[in-house]
């Protein structure tokens, strides 16, 4: 019997560091601040002065505190995690799947993966990011287009939009209920004032060092349409059991304005409440990294909060990697009709 053919399943996360050596923190910041100035202008001189700045501070900060991010590790349990999800739903009418992690900013690099697999019968590239920009998907999509003829183009999908899924809405409350020590409940839970749920999200930029619309695509509309919808669905919900629900955004504050609240606004307007305990939920990224695993530690030596526990992202969870498998064989399914 021939073998099936294959659909090459891509997971393009953005990529850190793995250790808090100099050269790898400096060619991933590289590489970022290089992603960056296609879409903004980095001279290159700042992009340098930038990265030598930035893995320096990550070896200092290395002395007190030797974590190193996970996220990278994370995709690739997310990558193995789908896999096996694919392997175990397989369908006699689609091609065997196979599954790659991948990144814009550290290898293996996403178009180098995605340049390797161009002959299987068809690529899905899954944007592992709630919300789409010109620097992530954006970019992936410009090369694809300019690197693929049209009859190629037919046989690839890149799942994006996230942030508009309302299946993934509803993942995420579940998540976010159970990971925060409430199991699930027919009844309401008591509501406890003392409570805060902070949910982070990646920050964005609103307008450029002119005060004027950046004349790129930042994410900023499904960034605050991300977060509206899950600030007004979350109080609703009978298994809440938080007070006060703030939103926070992690900003880089370079090129211009942000995002606000910011996350040291946060802190600031928590400065002296050393009675609450706050839950953080960095319901922006789909896997923890740099960005979400100090946040808690950060929040308790900024402020009088003595009470502050970090909810993981989605990561690895079943119900992700399930939500990623169906849209996976969607997008195949589509690939092999037109085939």
């Amino acid at each position: 019997m021939p073998s099936k053919e294959k659909i090459a399943v891509i997971l393009a996360a953005h990529g850190e560091a793995e250790t808090n050596l100099f050269t790898e923190n400096y060619r991933v910041t590289r590489q970022t601040l290089a992603h960056a100035s296609l879409v903004m202008p980095i001279p290159a001189l700042l992009q340098r002065t930038i990265a030598v700045s930035s893995s320096l501070k990550k070896i200092i900060r290395a002395r007190t505190d030797p974590r190193c991010s996970p996220q990278n590790r994370i995709t690739r349990d997310q990558a193995a995690a789908l896999q096996h999800y694919l392997d175990i739903s397989a369908f006699q009418d689609l091609p065997d799947f196979e599954v790659h992690a991948a990144f814009s900013a550290s290898p293996p690099y996403a178009e180098s993966v995605i340049e390797e697999t161009r002959d299987c019968s068809g690529q899905i590239i899954i944007s592992m990011a709630p919300v789409d920009s010109s620097l992530s998907c954006g970019l992936l999509c410009s090369w694809l287009k300019s690197s693929r003829s049209p009859g190629e183009l037919g046989n690839v999908r890149v799942l994006s939009r996230f942030w508009a899924d309302e299946q993934l809405h509803r993942l995420y409350l579940d998540h976010l209920f159970q990971s925060g020590g409430e199991k699930l409940k027919d009844q309401p839970v008591l509501r406890d004032e003392e409570r805060i749920l902070l949910l982070l999200f990646h920050g964005t930029l609103v307008s450029n060092e002119k005060g004027e619309v950046p004349p790129f695509q930042t994410g900023l509309e499904g960034t605050l349409g991300f977060a509206e919808r899950l600030g007004n669905l979350i109080p609703g919900d009978r298994r809440n059991p938080y007070g006060r629900i703030m939103t926070g955004y992690l900003n880089h504050d370079v090129g211009g304005s942000w995002t606000t609240p910011s996350f040291s606004e946060i802190c600031s307007q928590l400065q002296k409440e050393s009675s609450v305990r706050v839950d953080l939920f960095a319901c922006g990224y789909f896997s923890d990294g740099n960005e979400t695993i100090r946040r808690a530690d950060e929040l308790r030596s900024s402020t009088s909060v003595q009470d502050a526990v970090l909810i993981p992202c989605l990561n690895t969870s079943p119900e992700f990697i399930a939500y990623l498998g169906d849209r996976v064989i969607r997008a195949a399914r589509q690939i092999t009709r037109l085939g």
